[in-house]
């Protein structure tokens, strides 16, 4: 073998083998969009997981596996079976009430075209325009065109798929990637894939716990103060919680909009931000402490930096799972920390001099 297959980087590694790995990843990151069913799969397994390990103590655990997936496309298909009738509902409603909040925001806004008879005709027109039936079935429509709706389904079909392959095999494919670790090195890395396991499956299982929750109580609340929409809109909001500090542009910015076109005066609006406040505060200060738990062990200001990064490179699936990968990024951080911190040049209380010629 020549002697320039066999250079290596620092620690050793081949440089061959770093050039597959880097490869790797780069396909990661341009098949992200094709790659959404593996991630969701993921997650799911992450969630399921522990029951289908508890349950395999007292049967053979394809069987577990199989018992947690229908008990887990029951549970959804009776929350489906409950919510949808009442979310169609309303949908239908917003969308036939898309005229008359046409004229009624005409209407509020015509002390502020005759005080700007220049700001009229494009105010106007930017109503006239607005199609908000359109919007929405645009969010509601998975893509263009019919290839793009056989893809959607496809995606939809595969996530129970790879997640039941996920939950079987998933110690195989552990052991698999494990033998890929150099002996030296296989009893650190392992410590490494077990904090990070602690700590995301802590993270998401809280997470999704803490969605549920606050999509009740944001419903609840909006519902009691008389907020048009008010189900979507805590459906919308509490799911938005999966993304930090996202639920008060999902969620209240439309809220008021609505309780405003609605004829909400100015101490109605405030009474609704408030509550909507006080519920986002009882996710912050009680919810994600004690379900979540500071899994994560984020700083919030390492929290924004993940969103910002993660969200400028993958879009809205960097939002989604930004504080996920950050976690796998600290933790790796934290142990190349402590390699520094043991390494001899830091624990040195003073540099040798070097005697002049």
């Amino acid at each position: 073998m020549s002697d320039r297959a066999d250079r290596t980087l620092f620690g050793g590694l081949p440089l061959r083998y770093a050039a597959l790995a880097a490869g790797a990843l780069v396909a990661v990151w341009l098949l992200r969009g094709a790659l959404m069913p593996f991630f969701v799969a993921m997650t799911l397994a992450y969630l399921l997981g522990p029951v289908v390990a508890r349950l395999e103590r007292r049967m053979p655990r394809h069987r577990a596996v199989m018992l947690v997936l229908l008990f887990t496309v029951g549970l959804s298909a009776a929350l489906l079976l409950w919510a949808l009738p009442l979310l169609q509902e309303q949908f239908l409603r917003l969308v036939d009430s898309v005229p008359a909040w046409k004229t009624k925001l005409d209407a509020r806004l015509e002390p502020l075209f005759r005080a700007h008879p220049e700001w009229a005709d494009r105010i106007r027109k930017a109503i006239d325009d607005a199609d908000l039936a359109a919007a929405f079935g645009g969010l509601l429509s998975f893509s263009k065109g019919v290839f793009g709706l056989f893809l959607s389904l496809l995606e939809l079909i595969l996530v129970p798929l790879i997640l039941y392959h996920l939950l079987e095999d998933g110690p195989g494919m552990l052991s698999s990637l494990e033998a890929l670790i150099p002996p030296r090195h296989r009893g650190r890395a392992k410590g490494v894939a077990a904090e990070i396991n602690e700590r995301l499956g802590g993270y998401i299982r809280g997470q999704i716990a803490v969605a549920l929750v606050m999509s009740l109580l944001q419903g609840t609340a909006l519902f009691a103060l008389g907020v048009p929409y008010a189900w979507i809109l805590g459906l919308v909001s509490g799911f938005f919680n999966l993304i930090p500090y996202s639920p008060y542009v999902a969620g209240l910015i439309p809220a008021l909009i609505l309780a405003g076109i609605e004829g909400g005066g100015g101490g109605r609006l405030l009474l609704i931000a408030l509550v909507f406040g006080a519920v986002q505060k009882v996710e912050a200060l009680y919810l994600t402490p004690v379900w979540v738990g500071r899994a994560s062990k984020l700083h919030p200001l390492e929290v924004l930096l993940a969103l910002i990064a993660f969200g400028h490179w993958f879009g809205v699936l960097g939002l989604l799972f930004a504080v996920p990968l950050m976690v796998c990024v600290k933790v790796a951080l934290e142990r190349i920390l402590e390699d520094y911190r043991q390494h001899p040049w830091f624990q040195e209380e003073t540099l040798p001099r070097i005697e002049a010629p």
